[in-house]
């Protein structure tokens, strides 16, 4: 969180990839890579823009570490964390089964909680299931190990 709102300055969106090892029983979150890490463009046009330079970079990163993206997460100048039309036509990794975090506030939010966030499931053909993170069988669990 606190890379988003510095990245972000408070004034504009940022980004981040969560990323996990490529093996073990369930994918867990060990490292991240900020979108501006891979692409420096990607925040030239206030919105974020995420260029074919910066997926072969992170592509290359995941190859050389041995990791794969879990979640993608990205923040909103609001509380609301709802899809914008982008968010829903333009999924970081459209792929079934991603999924892709929205955090409120510029991420001037707590860390220690994803109460406040959007987490929403990529379902093919532009469509998207939301998850609460607050239900038993949620899709995202914070947990401190």
């Amino acid at each position: 969180m606190r890379d988003l709102r510095k990245r972000g300055a408070g004034t504009r969106e940022s980004g981040v990839f969560l990323l996990g090892p490529l093996d073990g029983p369930y994918p867990r979150i060990t490292s991240y890579l900020c979108y501006d890490d891979v692409d420096p463009d990607a925040y030239q046009l206030g919105a974020i823009a995420f260029h074919a330079s910066g997926c072969a970079a992170l592509w290359k990163h995941c190859r050389e570490r041995k990791v794969r993206l879990l979640i993608d997460v990205h923040t909103h100048p609001t509380r609301d964390v709802r899809q914008s039309h982008i968010d829903v036509r333009h999924p970081t990794l459209p792929v079934v089964g991603h999924t892709a975090m929205i955090v409120p506030n510029y991420a001037n939010t707590p860390w220690w909680s994803l109460k406040a966030a959007g987490v929403y499931e990529y379902c093919g053909g532009f469509k998207w299931r939301t998850h609460s993170p607050l239900a038993p069988d949620r899709r995202v669990k914070l947990s401190l190990w």
